[in-house]
């Protein structure tokens, strides 16, 4: 399996707070979030959205031509995830995120309800997709098809964009859109991930793991900005930049390395739609908080969670904010430094 090819410095930690030079520090306690904060997040929920509801999951245009997408800054979860002829698009999860609109809305593809999967049940909204991806959508119990052929009215075509990077959708219709009549039960999700209680205590070790490139389609890097101890996201050595004009941030990198089969869907130029595996274990990288942890991921079957652990074992806590999950081939390298 590749592993990721770092080039990091250490350091001494100081001796703030009692603390000597290059004495370990107990961590922040971990574990899942606290009740009356977001699963996905481990953050109070924004107002007026309720914790009881649903995953609403979008299938984003990844492409250039696509940018700016509205709505991943929003997402409690993003998942990168390859496609066709090298390219990559995005799985957003939103549960406390709440955008007023979401997309360039594209197509579903199989590895959509592997993943799903792992929140119970939920909302998928996507512009249809390949038959096969669709059928394994509407059988995947607990998940909702709320695509753009059976729920049109909570869609829309920008003018001001060129198909098929165009589409974007109404969350609040979305969710309305069932009625309540779905014959699949929706319920909300469980946590995904252990969160630390605060930052890094005096005397930690220097941070290591400044910055993540990696190849999803475009060349992707990550650079950690100190102040809002998060991640700001780049494509192709420019600003990844949402709706608004503001560089993506995200306080959670994920990289899982998974084996990628190869499906029966072909695009028109004559691409196979790749399958990553995303039951089984590998090899992951986390990058939180302004530190690198390698280890791997564990997912014993589709029902379960993916676990992180570290080298020893133990569960890797993220920051309580967003986290971005980047899906790479077994051979394909990530870099840190």
């Amino acid at each position: 399996m590749a592993l990721a090819a770092t080039a990091c410095s250490g350091g001494k930690g100081s001796s703030a707070g009692g603390a000597r030079p290059g004495e370990p520090v107990a961590a922040p306690p971990a574990g899942p979030p606290a009740p009356g904060k977001c699963p996905l997040t481990g953050q109070s929920p924004p107002a007026g959205v309720s914790l009881d509801r649903p995953v609403l999951a979008v299938k984003i245009d990844g492409l250039l031509a696509a940018e700016p997408q509205e709505g991943l800054d929003a997402a409690d979860v993003v998942y990168d995830e390859p496609v066709e002829g090298g390219l990559a698009w995005y799985l957003a999860i939103f549960h406390c995120g709440n955008p007023s609109r979401v997309g360039p809305v594209r197509e579903a593809r199989p590895v959509d309800p592997d993943i799903l999967s792992l929140y119970g049940s939920g909302l998928f909204a996507t512009a249809g997709g390949p038959q096969a991806a669709m059928d394994k959508v509407r059988t995947t119990p607990g998940l909702v098809s709320v695509d753009s052929v059976t729920h049109g009215p909570a869609y829309a075509r920008d003018s001001g964009r060129t198909a098929p990077h165009n589409l974007f959708a109404d969350p609040q219709k979305l969710r309305s859109s069932t009625g309540g009549g779905s014959l699949k039960p929706l319920a909300a999700p469980s946590p995904q991930f252990d969160f630390t209680a605060g930052p890094a205590q005096a005397g930690s070790p220097k941070p290591k793991g400044a910055s993540l490139t990696l190849k999803m389609g475009s060349q992707v890097t990550y650079r950690y900005d100190a102040p809002s101890n998060a991640y700001l996201r780049a494509e192709n050595g420019q600003p990844h930049l949402a709706a608004s004009g503001s560089q993506l941030r995200v306080v959670n990198v994920v990289v899982l390395w998974v084996k990628i089969e190869q499906t029966k869907i072909v695009d028109p130029a004559g691409n196979s739609s790749p399958q990553p595996v995303v039951v089984g274990q590998g090899n992951a990288m986390v990058l939180t908080g302004g530190v690198e942890h390698d280890g791997k991921w564990d997912r014993a079957d589709p029902t379960s969670p993916v676990k992180l652990l570290d080298t020893t074992g133990k569960s890797i806590p993220l920051m309580p904010g967003n986290t971005w999950i980047h899906l790479l081939a077994t051979d394909e390298p990530a870099y840190v430094q």
